[in-house]
Formats: structure tokens, sequence, C-alpha cells
């Protein structure tokens, strides 16, 4: 192992629960509409949400990346809302000649990992990037669902990771497509109906995922190299379906704040109570969590 790198637990395989009652942290960025806490909990809970979409996606970073980008010689990487950082230091495992740059409108990340090749700016996306024109190898944007305005947000944002990207770099983009499932009996579907009237209420498209190439298409000075569309069924019972039912209940205590009202929870005794069923119904109906990942390639200045 390299130095400065440390063994990462991931807590989807290892934590059955945490404590319903705790009061969460929020960020204070005031012209964020991101609804979720930046608590150590919220950290943890990515940490498992990283290896669950990992399992399920089969790595880090899509073949045509890793066909178009010498990774193993080293190349210069950034991670945009980096967060807990878990990407990067799972990057870091596997690529460790790589450099690796992380921005968030928070500095958690700044707080928590601790190696060589890792360099942390706070910075907002949608304020401008902190970096200069053509920076970059590969651009890493993911699960910005709860962070961006689909009207005028995700252009910028988007716009942003561009600028900085090399003429013949890469960038991968990844979100959710929050779909309602089809069994109206499911608890999945009233959360689900839950988070769309939450990013709805915001701005926000909660099947974002969905539209990515037709937002990235948008941009002339980019092409698209791969559409990797995924689903998993919580219900099949592998070990990354049981990754997603484990952040699937976390992502419920992280949005207890908004989302409880909806779901007729207003009490740690409620929300216990709501996550033993919640849970029961993903293990036992049909219960899909759909991404897409896209990877595109800036074109070379002509």
């Amino acid at each position: 192992m390299h130095k400065g790198s440390k063994t990462i637990v991931n807590p989807a395989t290892t934590v059955n629960s945490m404590a319903t009652n705790i009061k969460r942290v929020y960020h204070n960025d005031k012209t964020s509409t991101y609804w979720l806490p930046k608590d150590d909990e919220e950290q943890m809970r990515l940490t498992g949400q990283h290896y669950a979409f990992k399992s399920l996606y089969g790595g880090n970073v899509l073949p045509s990346v890793i066909d178009a980008l010498d990774f193993q010689k080293g190349i210069n990487i950034l991670d945009v809302g980096c967060g807990s950082g878990i990407w990067v230091m799972d990057m870091v495992q596997e690529y460790p000649n790589c450099a690796y740059h992380g921005c968030d409108i928070d500095d958690i990340t700044y707080k928590k990992i601790r190696v060589n090749q890792f360099t942390f700016s706070k910075g907002n996306v949608i304020k401008g990037l902190p970096y200069e024109d053509n920076t970059f190898d590969f651009v890493h944007m993911r699960f910005f669902v709860a962070a961006l305005r689909e009207e005028n947000e995700w252009p910028t944002a988007l716009g942003e990771v561009i600028r900085v990207t090399k003429p013949g770099g890469m960038i991968q983009v990844s979100d959710f497509d929050l779909k309602v499932p089809k069994d109206t009996t499911s608890l999945l579907y009233k959360a689900v109906l839950g988070y769309h009237h939450i990013c709805k209420s915001r701005g926000q498209n909660p099947n974002i995922g969905a539209e990515l190439e037709t937002m990235l298409s948008k941009h002339s000075n980019i092409k698209i190299v791969q559409s990797d569309y995924r689903t998993c069924d919580m219900s099949s019972g592998t070990s990354t379906a049981k990754m997603f039912i484990w952040d699937s209940l976390e992502g419920v205590k992280s949005a207890k704040d908004v989302l409880g009202p909806m779901l007729g929870v207003n009490t740690p005794e409620e929300l216990e109570d709501f996550l033993i069923r919640y849970r029961h119904d993903l293990e036992t109906k049909e219960s899909p969590v759909s991404f897409n990942s896209v990877a595109v390639q800036k074109l070379p200045v002509v």
C-alpha cells in the first residue's frame, strides 16, 4: 500500500443501523438548493452509496474513459462535488500515479482525506470552478440531482466542467433517474413521490439522469462516446441490491426533515417503524433504482 493511503471500509456491509433521533447538520451556502445534510452520518451514507454504485457498474470509471486515457502512467483528475472524497480515495488505491483534485461547497473532504496525490479547493460549480481553462485530463461529476436546478444551473455546471477539461480529455457525468415504481402499495412508491415533490419544489429534476445526453449534446465542443443506463432491483437479493437497500434506508434518515412529514413520519419512533416496513418492502417487492452514466470527450481546438 502506498504512502498516505488507508483501508476504506464500506459501511453498507458493516453497519446495520444508525440512530434515528440525530439532529442533522446542513450546508450553509444560501444560494444552493442542496437539501441533504453534510454531517458524518451523511458522509457514511455517501460512502456506502459509492460502493453500491461501483458494484452496479463494475468500477469507478466507464470503459471508454479507461481506453482513452493513461491512468497507469498518471493523469490530472478533478472530482466535482467531491463530498466525503470517497471516489477519490478509492481511485487513489487503483491509480496511485494520477494527480487528484476535488472541489466542493464545503471543506468536508479536506478534513477527511490525507493522501499525497490529493488537492482540495473550496468552490461552487455554478459560480465558476477555481481552475484555469483546459486544466484536467479527466473530470468526474456525479449525483447532483438534489443540488442543481434544471433550467439554469445544470447548463452552467456542465459548461464549467467542459471549460476546465483539456481538449481531447474526458468527462464522466452520472446521476439518478428516480423513476416512480409501478407498485403503488410499496413504501418505495411513497418515498419516491416524496423525493419528486422535494426536487420539483426546488426547480430540480428527479429524473435528471435520463436527460444527461440531451443536456450534454447541446455543447458543440464535445462528443458523447458512451452512455450506460443501469437499474438494480433491490428485491433481487444480490450483494449490490443489499447495498442499495442500506443506502435507501439511510437516505430516508438523511432526508427526514423534509421527507418525513410527507411520509407521516414526525418522531424518532415513527421513523424507526417506517424503516422496518420500508426495508421489508424493498426486500420483497420489485424495487428498482436507476442511474445513467455518460462519458464525453472534449474536442480538440481546430
